[in-house]
């Protein structure tokens, strides 16, 4: 039976710093890495990107070569899942069958893609994009004059749509919503980043639903449920992600829309962590809980996690924050957008330079920028901490000629 101090249950992101962390503060102590993939952590937001257009290459992927495990004193155990957690004897079973006993665990077990149950989604060719393979398979069908039809308009989804574009794909995308990024882009913005892709060569079927996948050996068509008929050599599709919390909850840990965690990021048994996409954590900043699916909320969620299991006492307290690359325009979003009752622009649209801010009784709460460069980003994730009401500060928040730090 193998022995371990510390047990990170996932190959991703979160596992990868949680054991740097460790290690940092407990250089004897044994730890052990359990990857369900068959490879050392690797970076995801070039899957979409760099990485699908073949810019970057598969090695740079990864954050750390297996040497650096070996060097560190760190155990890989990869291409296995972990398939049970039995809390009262702190034991881990591999999917073989192999125990693992453990003094404190990590789940860092990320999502899995939502799939749309349709008539010829079991077909080849077509994808979800969730790993390395997932990209490198998708890659490799994406060539000058082919065809694609994307399902979903969020994210992963534009990013997809874009960079296939730039390899020569004729891509059509299908968006339930009457807008991509309905949850948080009105009408304005929304047209703003359809009408850019619009031009650079992306058709976009707002409104409706796949209802059907045609085809015999491969897809030859996506059928929507208004009839439509979409012609295409593969699909993708990107509807979201669901949280890998069955371990937890077969282990009796609470679950709610992810592994419950308290502020160090504890689950409901003392002894075991969670962090990544899987956690739903109390949100000191906006005082509520809540579950992201951000590199950089995974990145701090495992440095605090591995900190408060090697002996710490660190609290959560990250402004959350996203990025995305479309063509060549740069996002980069911060804050908690699900709330607001005003939405003022910095800048013009026609400039493609612009930041758009969420304002909620007169409150920020979140800004959305897009190729402006981070000098304001300091003093607008103040402005949210703060909390500091901006009554009357409406036209020098629109002012880009107006320095946001004049506001604090």
């Amino acid at each position: 039976m193998k022995s371990t101090k510390y047990l990170l249950i996932g190959g991703g992101l979160a596992s990868s710093q949680a054991a740097k962390q460790i290690r940092k503060a407990d250089p004897q102590g044994p730890i052990t890495l359990v990857g369900e993939e068959p490879y050392v952590p690797y970076d995801r937001p070039p899957l979409s990107k760099e990485f699908l257009r073949g810019e970057k290459p598969r090695e740079a992927l990864f954050f750390d070569p297996e040497q650096y495990f070996r060097d560190h004193g760190i155990d890989l155990i990869l291409g296995v899942a972990v398939k049970q957690l039995d809390l009262p004897n702190k034991t881990a079973i591999l999917a073989k069958g192999e125990p693992v006993t453990f003094e404190k665990a990590l789940i860092a077990t990320g999502g899995r893609p939502v799939r749309l149950k349709l008539r010829g989604s079991d077909l080849p060719a077509v994808y979800y994009l969730r790993t390395l393979d997932d990209s490198a398979a998708i890659h490799a069908e994406a060539s000058p004059g082919k065809r694609a039809v994307f399902i979903g308009a969020g994210f992963i989804g534009m990013e997809v749509a874009a960079s296939l574009t730039q390899q020569g794909v004729q891509v059509t995308v299908i968006e339930a919503q009457p807008h991509i990024w309905a949850r948080f882009a009105d009408a304005t913005l929304a047209g703003f980043f359809q009408g850019y892709c619009t031009e650079r060569g992306v058709t976009f079927y707002t409104e409706e639903m796949a209802a059907e996948i045609k085809g015999t050996a491969r897809p030859s068509a996506v059928v929507t449920r208004s009839g439509r008929e979409v012609p295409c050599d593969f699909v993708c599709i990107g509807v979201g992600i669901v949280p890998n919390v069955e371990l937890a909850q077969q282990a009796g840990l609470k679950v709610d829309n992810g592994i419950v965690v308290n502020e160090y990021l504890q689950a409901s048994h003392p002894d075991v962590y969670a962090a990544g996409d899987v956690a739903n954590y109390l949100d000191p900043i906006f005082g509520k809980r809540r579950r992201v699916e951000h590199w950089g909320h995974a990145e701090y969620c495992g440095q605090i996690a591995g900190q408060n299991m090697a002996g710490a006492n660190r609290k959560y307290d990250l402004l959350t924050y996203v990025w995305s690359d479309i063509f060549d325009l740069h996002l980069q979003f911060a804050g908690d957008e699900s709330e607001y009752d005003q939405v003022l622009l910095r800048g013009r649209f026609e400039d493609k330079a612009f930041t758009v801010l969420f304002l909620k009784q007169h409150v920020l709460t979140a800004y959305f920028a897009v190729n402006t460069g981070a000098k304001d980003f300091g003093a607008l994730q103040r402005l949210i901490r703060g909390k500091k009401d901006l009554s009357g500060k409406e036209a020098q928040l629109q002012d880009p000629t107006v320095a946001v730090k004049g506001l604090l």
